[in-house]
């Protein structure tokens, strides 16, 4: 019976995968920085090699900072989401010795 349910729902769950990777691949590029920094690396030759204004200069270099903060508060965003109370939770666990009781430091040896 689960034999026969894994193979009708194989295209479903194979599509689902699917979705998922191409949903991972989308997130991390819309939360990397690193072709932003690129960007600003290479408007800074051009500028250095009089292949722009600085008024052209100047206003991309603003779009490319406006993209890096909003990058960086989604980042932020979400690290607050993955340590929220609700989620973060600590255990502590206590014992005793061998014989089940309390000691307290000298009495052993």
């Amino acid at each position: 019976m689960f034999f026969i349910d894994d193979l009708l729902l194989a295209p479903v769950n194979g599509f689902k995968f699917i979705l998922n990777q191409i949903q991972k691949m989308a997130d991390s590029e819309l939360n990397d920085d690193t072709v932003i920094k690129e960007q600003l690396l290479e408007l800074q030759m051009r500028l250095e090699l009089d292949e722009i204004s600085e008024e052209e200069y100047k206003e991309r270099e603003a779009e490319l900072f406006a993209r890096l903060r909003v990058i960086r508060a989604r980042q932020l965003d979400l690290l607050h989401e993955v340590h929220t109370a609700e989620s973060s939770s600590m255990i502590v666990e206590s014992g005793g010795d061998e014989e089940g009781g309390f000691w307290e430091p000298g009495e052993r040896e």
